[in-house]
């Protein structure tokens, strides 16, 4: 399974995750040119390890904001 950094996984949560596909298709659905640099590498990035996994690697992923995590 791909790690995902912590702004990977927070990004993610910006975007509809009920399914990797979905994920994917929304976060490709922005316009690069309409964001900052860092984020438009940071979307880059995790599409591409979004794509390296297979639909039931995702399905174990626990997408939740940085913030609302327990320590």
């Amino acid at each position: 399974m791909k790690n995902f950094t912590v702004e990977e996984i927070n990004l993610m949560c910006c975007f509809n995750t009920s399914s990797r596909k979905r994920l994917i298709d929304d976060m490709k659905s922005v316009t690069l040119n309409d964001v900052d640099g860092e984020i438009a590498e940071l979307m880059y990035k995790t599409v591409r390890k979004l794509e390296a996994m297979t639909d039931a690697e995702f399905e174990e992923l626990y997408i939740m904001p940085d913030g609302m995590m327990d320590d």
